[in-house]
């Protein structure tokens, strides 16, 4: 059983609940403090997971060891003391006890603080503020703060109630294998959807409830859909000459469960295979891009774009050397996509994310990049490019080996990301288009193409070195 909340609890024996508390681990929703904790540290978790994406701080159990308010009596007084004195802005945070048997085999209760993700940025009395990442609560720099409160508009889109909704078209099967999923043995599944705030108080659905459960989330989210297209060669082609395969061009409309079942059907059946020698010296059939990579970075389109934008939906583009996966909605500002290994963590829709981790599809925004990145190079290839305009984000993956350690070593760093925008340019790019894309200045992106012109990778193409209109083209490909 791998869930905390009181209803579930409830039809536990009340000996067996401090094993369900200690053997969770820690994690992105959930943390342990012991009795003894200073009142005034309580304010870190808190603030750390309203400032991400919710979640469940329980206090009387550390260390693996259940010691609750029998050691101290008034402690959920100073609990709520230390939320109203050491929380800024005021924050509500529901208390409930729960009963059990503390580790001397003693009749106790232990506090179970649930946190729900917010659309404000908390800090601590001290001016200190906290963003929860994994199992840890870590302090932001002045920065990630500014972009986090910058940032913070975009992310309860998914919190929105449904106008006029209730449980009735919401798929009862669907939930059952969540539920079943999570462990919730309950007799009520309509109380996890609460707890997880998938559903008001009186049942009414959320904007995340809908695009998870309905059966038709379409009739309120037309734009809530997926496009998988296989093209014949490298270029779309226009007109006559679209090379679109169109044996293979699938428009699906599901919730975003069941869309990530169909879609990843359709990819692994009709995605480009490489014929190589397998370990029994026999030859085999591989998907061209690493099958973790691109499903990591369709489940981080889908579960990340941005839902209020009507209009578009989540295109899968299958190329003869790449795949193309492109998501309505820009990168949150905390998202630095030149450096993709230290990716800050940022949930646009928090509560479907939580609900797609816990169903084993796919990580968080940071987290998902990591392993991509991580597929990528264990392949050989570049690393995966992320593009935007003002609309939508573009994930490009691609079969271009990477640069070896050796020679990398030797270019300014930063160098391949110069060498990846010309390549993503066929017919040459300029100096100020690369500053424009890179968002680096004339001097640090001079160097880095001097560099690469003289190891031979990169041409200068123009009339004089000063050409305005010169352009910079790639000199191989491997």
């Amino acid at each position: 059983m791998n869930i905390l909340y009181e209803d579930n609890l409830q039809s536990v024996p009340c000996e067996k609940r401090a094993e369900i508390l200690l053997n969770r681990p820690e994690s992105q929703w959930f943390e342990r403090k012991g009795i003894k904790i200073r009142p005034v540290d309580i304010a870190r978790p808190i603030i750390a997971f309203a400032n991400a994406e919710g979640g469940l701080l329980v206090i009387g159990a550390s260390n693996g060891k259940v010691a609750g308010l029998n050691y101290n009596p008034k402690f959920e007084n100073e609990v709520r003391q230390a939320i109203h004195d050491y929380i800024r802005p005021h924050i509500n945070v529901p208390i409930e006890k729960m009963k059990l048997i503390n580790s001397s085999g003693d009749p106790d209760e232990v506090l179970l603080l649930t946190v729900s993700p917010s659309d404000t940025v908390y800090e601590d009395q001290s001016g200190k503020c906290f963003m929860r990442v994994g199992d840890d609560s870590r302090e932001l720099k002045y920065n990630d703060r500014r972009e986090l409160e910058y940032n913070k508009g975009l992310r309860q889109y998914d919190g929105e109630i449904v106008k006029d909704s209730t449980t009735q078209d919401l798929d009862s099967d669907l939930i059952s294998k969540y539920c079943a999923k999570i462990g919730y043995k309950g007799k009520d599944p309509f109380s996890i959807l609460r707890a997880r705030f998938l559903l008001s108080s009186d049942n009414r659905q959320t904007n995340a409830c809908h695009l998870l459960f309905s059966k038709h989330p379409q009739d309120v989210f037309p734009q809530a859909s997926v496009r998988v297209t296989k093209f014949l060669a490298d270029e779309q082609g226009v007109g006559a000459k679209l090379n679109i395969d169109s044996d293979n061009d699938y428009r699906l409309y599901d919730n975003i469960p069941n869309l990530i079942y169909r879609a990843t059907d359709i990819i692994d059946r009709i995605i480009t295979k490489r014929k190589s020698l397998g370990n029994n010296n026999e030859f085999v059939f591989n998907d061209i891009i690493p099958r973790d990579a691109w499903l990591e970075g369709f489940v981080n389109a889908l579960v990340h774009r941005s839902y209020s934008l009507s209009g578009d939906y989540v295109h899968v583009e299958i190329y003869p050397t790449r795949i193309e996966i492109i998501s309505p909605g820009i990168f949150p500002g905390l998202a630095n996509t030149s450096d993709l290994m230290n990716i800050s963590r940022f949930a646009r829709n928090p509560r479907i994310a939580r609900v797609c981790t816990e169903l084993g599809f796919g990580q968080e925004l940071g987290e998902g990049i990591k392993r991509i990145v991580t597929e990528m190079r264990k392949a050989g290839y570049i690393d995966p490019i992320y593009t935007q305009n003002s609309g939508n984000v573009k994930l490009r993956l691609e079969t271009v080996m990477r640069l070896g350690d050796e020679l990398l070593s030797k270019l300014p760093k930063g160098s391949d990301l110069v060498l990846n925008t010309i390549r993503m340019s066929p017919n040459g790019i300029g100096t100020g288009e690369i500053m424009d894309k890179l968002v680096m200045s004339r001097p640090t992106i001079s160097l880095r193409l001097k560099r690469l012109e003289e190891m031979g990778l990169v041409t200068h193409k123009g009339k004089s070195p000063t050409d305005p209109r010169a352009i910079w083209v790639l000199n191989y490909r491997q």
